[in-house]
């Protein structure tokens, strides 16, 4: 369950962040700042979510971090 559910996580998050990526020329738009907030607590959340569930495997949730 806790492993559908990170996975599930971190799909949606690839999928903002191609969003956000493709909304690059209009970067200085209201409701892309709010999607890069959303996606930064996304990302922290599901991170911690790895490390904290599955510290072995934690150092694979680094690149994420990185994006």
């Amino acid at each position: 369950m806790r492993r559908q559910l990170f996975i599930n996580t971190c799909t949606f998050l690839m999928m903002v962040v191609v969003a956000l990526k493709v909304s690059a020329p209009y970067g200085r738009t209201v409701l892309t700042f709010v999607l890069k907030i959303v996606t930064l607590m996304l990302i922290e959340s599901c991170f911690e979510f790895h490390v904290f569930f599955n510290c072995r495997n934690g150092v694979l949730a680094l690149p994420i971090l990185a994006n």
